[in-house]
């Protein structure tokens, strides 16, 4: 069985964060299921060049928690990746206000709200199945998420950067090897 383990930082309202251990199993993206091993949170993604039109879409999350679900920035690439950040906030700290809370500058309620996603994937509430991570993503291509709370004056902000497979960040400043060890039948002299 196939799982993510997430370990977001969940900043509370009086900014108090707590770090739990959460297991995700199943994931969906604007209702689709997709498979948990295309989640990650390393904001580092080799592709394979830039140019050949891999795009990126901004995104929040909703994660299954006990005590009530997470919500939290991410972004998924057009070559099947899912990014999450890091950082979360509890979906109930966000009640009475969510349809003002925006994602890159488009309120939730323009796109679809927590409330519906979770219903739709047989959760109530804040409540979620255990396990169930919940995608709802906004048009455009973009490479950042950011999640706004206007009522209380915070975001939460993920970037990820697009590496093409061909950039060699040494360039011609690469060390080049002083000796390898291997099947030998003689002598090595070393120079460390």
């Amino acid at each position: 069985m196939s799982y993510f383990l997430y370990k977001p930082h969940v900043i509370g309202p009086e900014e108090s964060i707590t770090t739990p251990d959460i297991m995700v199993d199943r994931v969906f993206e604007n209702g689709r299921l997709r498979s948990v091993n295309s989640v990650s949170s390393d904001c580092w993604r080799q592709v394979e060049t830039v140019e050949t039109g891999v795009s990126a879409q901004a995104a929040y999350a909703v994660v299954a928690l006990g005590g009530g679900a997470l919500i939290g920035p991410a972004v998924v690439v057009s070559d099947g990746a899912i990014i999450i950040a890091r950082k979360a906030w509890r979906l109930n700290n966000l009640d009475g206000h969510i349809a003002d809370v925006t994602l890159n500058g488009t309120k939730l309620s323009d796109l679809d709200l927590p409330a519906a996603i979770i219903e739709k994937a047989g959760g109530s509430g804040d409540t979620l199945p255990r396990g169930y991570m919940l995608l709802c993503t906004a048009p455009g291509d973009v490479r950042d998420a950011v999640l706004s709370d206007p009522i209380r004056q915070r975001s939460l902000s993920h970037r990820i950067v697009l590496d093409p497979v061909d950039h060699d960040r040494w360039g011609t400043a690469r060390p080049k090897p002083r000796y390898s060890v291997g099947p030998t039948q003689k002598d090595v002299q070393h120079f460390i």
